[in-house]
């Protein structure tokens, strides 16, 4: 007992010395110094490479958030590099994940809801930062320049301001401006080894939205933004090896509107009804997954996004061994040549 007493007042004194050392100027430009070199070593160290299509998980989630990223997919190939939606949070992922921002050949939109397009100019900032060397194009159904106009309009000082403070060579004034590019269905791109291909998603009352499906020799995923399963889905998936696709749980969205009601927040509960008009609910996706030959399917947009194991487990009722729940940071690869998806956790 004595012997264990001494130990506990020994840790105690080194807390207590520790936490007042923390106060003192030479302690903390030590621990300062650690860091920031911590910091910009890691800055400094280069994207991995791979000849693998690569898909990372930058947002995960709906205005249902519950502490993750809104929407966003980055697809990244040994070439090319595109984000589809840009919710909020989800640039903070992609520094987490240190993506070559420098790289990004354009971002991909597959509607307009603040939730898609909430951080459009924080990826062009970012990316203007560190050294794009074109002007980043905006990619989106019918509605795109709108949207694209309008962030230019509203960021136009912020841009004369970097560019004035940091100079032209460093921040060229005309990378900083967006440039958008109107699509329709059927393929948007063709570049290399690299095709993308857009569909049309259900989203009423929007029109349209749109899907897109990345093949890269002979690797494939699909990103569908918000839609319901439609015959459109089961063509754009067939052969794919991944599909991402937003995903509402039913229990889940149905108890809480009934809740909402029973307290008295109607306007609240008709919200949260009106959702399960426009999003796939698991259990049609796992029909789809049963209906077509697509290797893997991956929960994302999340409706809510499942904070505990009990909903998480709610959420995956039924749900064969080829699907999954994603999270922010999450990351596939998809390497050239094989038939493997290597699923790799934050």
């Amino acid at each position: 007992m004595k012997k264990t007493l001494i130990v506990f007042l020994g840790l105690l004194v080194i807390v207590v010395i520790g936490r007042t050392s923390l106060k003192l100027p030479a302690v903390q430009d030590k621990l300062l110094e650690i860091g920031t070199s911590r910091i910009a070593e890691r800055g400094a160290v280069p994207f991995p490479k791979s000849e693998s299509l690569r898909v990372y998980v930058c947002g995960s989630a709906s205005p249902l958030g519950m502490g993750q990223a809104q929407a966003c997919i980055a697809v990244i190939t040994p070439e090319h590099f595109y984000l589809i939606d840009s919710g909020a949070g989800s640039t903070d992922n992609i520094s987490r994940l240190n993506l070559p921002m420098s790289k990004l050949d354009g971002l991909l939109l597959t509607h307009f809801h603040s939730d898609h397009i909430a951080e459009i100019y924080e990826v062009n900032l970012n990316s203007w930062v560190q050294g794009r060397p074109q002007p980043l194009t905006i990619y989106g159904p019918q509605g795109v320049d709108a949207v694209t106009d309008a962030v230019n309009a509203g960021y136009r000082l912020d841009r004369i301001y970097r560019t004035g403070h940091h100079g032209e060579e460093l921040l060229p004034p005309q990378l900083g401006v967006l440039e958008h590019e109107t699509i329709a269905p059927g393929v948007v791109l063709e570049d290399g080894d690299l095709k993308i291909t857009a569909y049309v998603g259900e989203h009423p009352p929007i029109h349209p939205a749109v899907g897109y499906r990345f093949d890269y020799r002979g690797r494939s995923v699909v990103i569908s933004g918000d839609s319901n399963v439609t015959d459109e889905t089961l063509k754009i998936v067939d052969g794919a090896d991944l599909l991402l696709h937003d995903a509402l749980s039913l229990p889940t969205v149905s108890s809480l509107s009934k809740a909402l009601g029973a307290a008295g927040q109607s306007r609240q509960s008709k919200i949260v009804s009106d959702v399960m008009d426009y999003h796939a609910s698991a259990e049609s996706l796992i029909e789809l997954g049963e209906e077509s030959n697509v290797d893997m399917v991956a929960f994302y947009h999340l409706v809510p996004v499942p904070p505990t194991s009990l909903l998480k487990n709610v959420f995956m009722r039924g749900a064969p061994d080829n699907f999954l729940l994603t999270e922010d940071l999450m990351w596939f690869e998809l390497p050239i040549d094989s038939d493997e998806i290597f699923v790799n956790r934050p």
